[in-house]
Order: structure tokens, then sequence, then C-alpha cells
């Protein structure tokens, strides 16, 4: 449990009624948008209130009126699914710069200039949102704003969002290497030949395929088959 000093309030207003419970504002944060969390570490006590501050416990009975049961966990997760998570200022400005350092790191690992079919470094990226006068927010979910930052980066560079399935065959005393490159992305296919050797299929953005085939032929000192 995080340690109530710590804890901010998720608040929901339902039917006239008010609810409120102490939560780890990051955990409870990513919650709300989609993340996986540890429920035990999310929550400073397993109660909810009607006035937190004052110590107002919500009527047992109002809880399973409005939420169709009173078991704690399932009460607490439509509270900040539907309510609001009170964070701080200095919070809120955390969040958002981890919102876009994600976003930046997603579209570095995933995107590629198209002209020269290379990766798009993050630097480039920060410039050009920078160029845009680009402002994050924590308004939308995370893959939303993806998509929005993708669109505002196209009109101020050549970027694109192409994947390419890559297949390779490794040989057999080379495959304990290369796991950790191969397992660095999705895999469409991965199957054994009887001679030990492994042949695999991956679907990779255009722009990493230089990468992971000097990757690949540096460790199998030039003994791997790839195709496109």
């Amino acid at each position: 449990m995080v340690k109530l000093e710590d804890a901010v309030l998720a608040r929901l207003d339902k039917n006239g009624h008010h609810f409120e419970i102490w939560v780890d504002p990051r955990l409870a944060w990513d919650y709300k948008h989609g993340k996986s969390v540890g429920f035990n570490d999310m929550f400073a006590m397993d109660e909810v209130y009607s006035d937190a501050k004052k110590g107002k416990e919500a009527s047992q009975e109002i809880i399973k009126q409005e939420f169709g049961t009173d078991f704690f966990e399932d009460v607490a997760k439509k509270i900040i699914l539907d309510g609001d998570v009170q964070l701080t200022t200095s919070q809120k400005n955390e969040m958002v710069e981890r919102r876009k350092n994600e976003i930046i790191d997603y579209i570095a690992k995933n995107a590629h200039d198209p002209q020269s079919n290379t990766p798009i470094p993050p630097q480039r990226i920060i410039n050009a949102l920078e160029q845009l006068k680009y402002k994050f927010s924590l308004s939308r979910k995370k893959e939303d704003e993806i998509n929005e930052v993708i669109l505002k980066l196209q009109k101020v560079l050549p970027i694109s969002l192409e994947k390419i399935i890559l297949s390779f065959e490794i040989p057999a005393k080379y495959v304990g290497k290369t796991q950790g490159i191969i397992h660095k992305y999705d895999i469409k296919e991965e199957k054994w030949l009887p001679s030990g050797n492994l042949v695999a299929s991956l679907n990779v953005p255009v722009g990493v395929k230089p990468s992971i085939v000097n990757n690949l032929n540096n460790i199998t000192h030039g003994e791997v088959i790839v195709k496109e």
C-alpha cells in the first residue's frame, strides 16, 4: 500500500452521492489510462469515503446501491476509471513529461524516414515537436495522442510507420546469442529445422532492418540467411 502522506484522492460523483478513495497518484493514473498495475500497491486505505479528509466513510448501503457491490477493489476500480484522480501541479508536470518521453520513444522505435529508409533519432523528433510548439496533454489516451503527434510530425518530417516481414535462418550454433535481438520484436513465426537451425519471421519497422541485419551478421559471422 502507498503511504497516506504520498496518496491523492480519486473522486466520483454518482446520482447525487460523492465517493472518494486514497490512491497512489502514478499507479492510479496508469490504471485509468489502460496500464496493468498492482492493486495492492495502489491504495493507501481500503475504505470508500464520502469525505476522506474528514474521515467520513460512505454508507455501505449506498455503495452497494450505486456500484452493485460493496467489494472495495471493484468499487475502487470504478471510481478511478469513471472519476477524477486529483493530481498536484508537480505531479501533473511529471506525468506530462513521462507521457512525452514514452511517445517520443515509441515513435523513434517504430517510425522511419521513408526517404532514406533509416530510423529517426529521438532528438530529431524532439526538435520537430519544438518547431511545431506541440504541447503534450493528459486529457486523451496515449494511443490517441501518438496518432496526433505523428500527424503533426508529418507536416515537418518525412515519417512513416510502415512495417515489413523480415525472415531469416540462423545456424544452430548461434541461436542462443541471437535471442536478445529476435525477442525485441513482434515474432510472426518461429520454427526449428532438423539441423537445429532456427527459422524466424519478424514484423519490424522498415527503418530498423539495416540494424537487425547488421547485428545478426556480426553475431553469426555472416552465416545468417536473410529474406524480406
